[in-house]
């Protein structure tokens, strides 16, 4: 070989390798990641959750008491890791939440002494469209959080979560299959089994 053909060869090999650079550096939106993301696209706020729970019948306005059912449903899908749930950490007293503030995976036994809170006022009332569907200026995700037990004594360690998301998937195949067995949970009582957790 030739110092010609050597040099143009790894010519051509630079100049694979900074487009292979320049391409990797794009990262396209339909590139496949495996693991757990930094930023998820697979996640949704519970207040869109909340939507398409009523398109799948949960008729909100008709029952008040849907909002305490799907509530204690959600937080039995993240006892058991059917779905997994996202939150904001909560400051303490005294101290101003952080604009951005990441969102941190919830540990499933979390669930064994916290529920979620606020769902009803996070989706406000007015501003809803034709189809039922509430107007970007009526949802406030940032409403929905954690809150403690009473009945339950968690460790003091324990923080309260606000702005919940949940994994679109499996929240999309729980509201499909499991949701429905929480309609009118809270008139009947707990169940035996989440009484003994």
């Amino acid at each position: 070989m030739t110092l010609t053909a050597v040099v143009s060869t790894l010519g051509v090999l630079l100049a694979l390798l900074l487009i292979s650079a320049a391409w990797t550096a794009r990262k396209p939106g339909w590139q496949i990641v495996f693991g757990p993301p930094a930023d998820s696209p697979n996640r949704l706020p519970v207040t869109e959750f909340c939507i398409q729970a009523r398109h799948q019948g949960w008729d909100f306005a008709d029952d008040e008491g849907l909002w305490l059912d799907l509530a204690i449903g959600l937080r039995e899908a993240g006892l058991a890791g059917a779905i997994e749930m996202w939150g904001q950490r909560c400051p303490p007293v005294g101290v101003l939440r952080t604009p951005g503030a990441p969102l941190i995976r919830i540990p499933a036994a979390f669930w064994k002494h916290h529920d979620i809170d606020g769902l009803r006022l996070a989706m406000g009332s007015p501003g809803e469209d034709a189809a039922g569907t509430p107007g970007p200026s009526a949802m406030n995700n940032a409403l929905v959080r954690t809150r403690a037990l009473p009945t339950r004594d968690p460790a003091a360690a324990d923080a309260a979560y606000q702005d919940l998301h949940l994994n679109y998937l499996q929240a999309a195949d729980w509201l499909q299959t499991d949701a429905a067995a929480y309609r009118g949970i809270s008139r009947r009582g707990l169940t035996r089994e989440a009484e003994g957790r």
